[in-house]
């Protein structure tokens, strides 16, 4: 069934819901480029709890500062806190894009239901590939100079960056 040509007209009520989610992110994404001070978080209350019991990065850590790098043209910043912000950006965007096609068309472009559905199958593959890239972004953090995503204050990380650095 392809729902641009057989799903009935979106309701004032679904357009209005489309503009106002795509609205909300892109304006999200404005904020980020614009309001985040360099190397500052403009989230309070959102700190990652295992960086802050390890002092390590967990496979999402520096993602909204790498965000911010992106937005800012700060290409070389944002691949060394976390290159998985390009995708999520690019996701965000492209989100945003379809709500505002569905809310000018006034019909859906995919039964998002079955999406979903569709695609929870590959849930623990991209687990998986989250876990897999998480040992390759702790290291870089704990051979890197710069202390963006470690917290060398903490012993953990402080026994795991002498040992890097003895090797």
């Amino acid at each position: 069934m392809n729902p641009t040509t057989t799903s009935p007209p979106l309701l004032p009520h679904e357009r209005a819901l489309r503009v106002g989610l795509a609205l909300a992110l892109l304006l999200a994404l404005v904020a980020l480029a614009w309001l985040q001070p360099r190397g500052k978080s403009f989230l309070p209350g959102l700190p990652c709890g295992f960086h802050a019991v390890t002092g390590l990065p967990c496979p999402l850590c520096g993602g909204t500062r790498a965000a911010h790098a992106i937005l800012s043209g700060d290409f070389a910043r944002a691949n060394s806190l976390n290159p998985l912000a390009y995708p999520g950006l690019a996701f965000v965007i492209a989100l945003a894009a379809v709500l505002l096609i569905e809310a000018a068309r006034q019909r859906r472009l995919t039964d998002w239901e079955a999406l979903v559905r569709r695609h929870l199958r590959w849930a623990p593959i991209v687990i998986l590939l989250l876990v897999g890239w998480w040992i390759p972004h702790i290291l870089l953090a704990l051979r890197s100079t710069n202390t963006d995503l470690i917290d060398l204050r903490n012993p953990i990380a402080a026994k795991l960056k002498s040992a890097i650095d003895q090797h």
